[in-house]
């Protein structure tokens, strides 16, 4: 729920951040001009970092002795926290093993930041041991590092 509440809290500040800059905009444009009004807003722009290009995984064509599995690690009303894992099967079970986080849901204000994620296999089951900061954010200003640690099996069929 403290994630729901955050995450609209921080909504909440941006539109009124937004409606805080038009207004200032406008005001900008009046005393300064347009051509002045345009190198401002470029220069604003210029300090926006991050990057629209997606980070995820290109099409994984998965081998036909291979499994996948998914592992709750934290869950809210909007919000979740997998270890996604893509074994391979032999009749041991104790075959290659490769894991990813996924967060998942509505994660404005907050998010994950990973650290160390281990994962092996033996004998059928999972041991697994994440890692990350759990970043709280106002307005994409970090406000708290929660560090967390997730360590448990999973038995795999």
């Amino acid at each position: 729920m403290i994630y729901l509440l955050w995450s609209l809290f921080n909504i909440g500040m941006l539109v009124w951040f937004l409606l805080i800059a038009f207004g200032a905009l406008k005001l900008f444009l009046k005393e300064m001009g347009m051509v002045s009004t345009i190198i401002f807003v470029i220069g604003i722009f210029s300090f926006i970092k991050g990057s629209v290009v997606s980070n995820q995984d290109k099409g994984y064509q998965m081998k036909q002795n291979e499994a996948v599995g998914m592992k709750n690690l934290e869950s809210a009303i909007s919000y979740h926290l997998d270890l996604s894992y893509i074994y391979t099967k032999d009749s041991t079970y104790n075959g290659k093993l490769s894991s990813k986080i996924l967060v998942t849901g509505l994660i404005s204000g907050h998010g994950w930041n990973p650290g160390l994620t281990y994962t092996e296999m033996k004998n059928g089951i999972i041991n697994y041991n994440v890692t990350g900061d759990h970043q709280w954010k106002l307005l994409g200003l970090v406000l708290y590092n929660q560090e967390q640690e997730f360590k448990g099996t999973v038995k795999v069929k």
